[in-house]
């Protein structure tokens, strides 16, 4: 099983992403506070190859987390959601620095999400 660590400051969105995954197989954990999840990251840095972010939120970044991330794991694949347009995003060298796998545009589509960690973990 597949596990997947799930970061958005919006209860909502953590829940319902959570909630899909884990239907779809995959072992998903969700959390709302940046630092909260990077600290259960810096004590399971390789149980999550599969990491979902929001952009912007309070006290760290999708992208500072990310390139905490990547001190520790160069591997893992990490997914930047955001309402921003990405391209303003992409261009940005702490973007390029952090190896975001993919931006997920909002509003989410979750059965977009699911091909999205599909096709980046090569599942059928």
């Amino acid at each position: 099983m597949v596990s997947v660590l799930i970061l958005d400051d919006e209860e909502d969105i953590s829940y319902l992403l959570r909630q899909f995954l884990t239907q779809r197989g995959f072992d998903a954990v969700s959390f709302t506070c940046p630092l909260l999840a990077f600290e259960h990251f810096k004590h399971n840095p390789y149980t999550y190859p599969i990491i979902i972010t929001d952009l912007k939120m309070p006290g760290m970044s999708g992208i500072e987390l990310a390139n905490k991330i990547r001190e520790t794991n160069d591997t893992a694949k990490i997914f930047i959601i955001t309402a921003f347009d990405p391209m303003d995003l992409e261009s940005k060298p702490c973007y390029r620095q952090a190896k975001i796998e993919r931006v997920i545009q909002k509003p989410i589509n979750l059965l977009r999400v699911n091909n999205i960690i599909k096709q980046a973990l090569q599942i059928q």
